[in-house]
């Protein structure tokens, strides 16, 4: 199961750089980032809303809604700062260097997050392998924005 979960999370990874030309194009055509932004964020929601309808999925008990802590609540606009982000920069960098620029940022912000656990995260402290791996990745990422 871990080997699909890795493969899956590989998939996951591929859909990165499609959303990030998809909607810089779309930034082209709409000549603003914010509509494009508003745009993407609105086609979202509607495919999950027609899938949460689809599926037949009951919506959660108002106490299990209540019960989520603040800051739970601040993923979408975490999302929306992701993609308002991609979409001023896809067309500066190009695709690669975009990438690997959220890859070291994602790298660097889930070290953090495993080291001291948080946001709901098993605690995986730092070691040897893990900063050599991260200071490889910083150095790829370096190049690569460099060549």
């Amino acid at each position: 199961m871990f080997y699909i979960n890795c493969f899956l999370a590989v998939l996951a990874g591929t859909l990165i750089p499609l959303q990030a030309g998809i909607n810089s194009k779309l930034r082209e055509y709409l000549s603003s980032p914010y509509y494009a932004t508003l745009i993407s964020v609105t086609v979202s929601l509607i495919a999950v809303g027609l899938f949460c309808l689809i599926a037949r999925l009951p919506l959660p008990a108002q106490t299990t809604i209540t019960s989520a802590p603040a800051w739970a609540w601040t993923g979408g606009i975490v999302g929306v700062i992701y993609i308002f982000m991609v979409l001023l920069l896809a067309h500066k960098l190009g695709a690669t260097a975009l990438i690997a620029g959220i890859i070291g940022g994602q790298m660097i912000c889930s070290l953090i997050l495993d080291q001291f656990g948080l946001i709901g995260f098993a605690q995986h402290p730092l070691n040897p392998g893990r900063i050599v791996g991260i200071v490889l990745l910083i150095a790829g990422v370096a190049l690569i924005q460099k060549y």
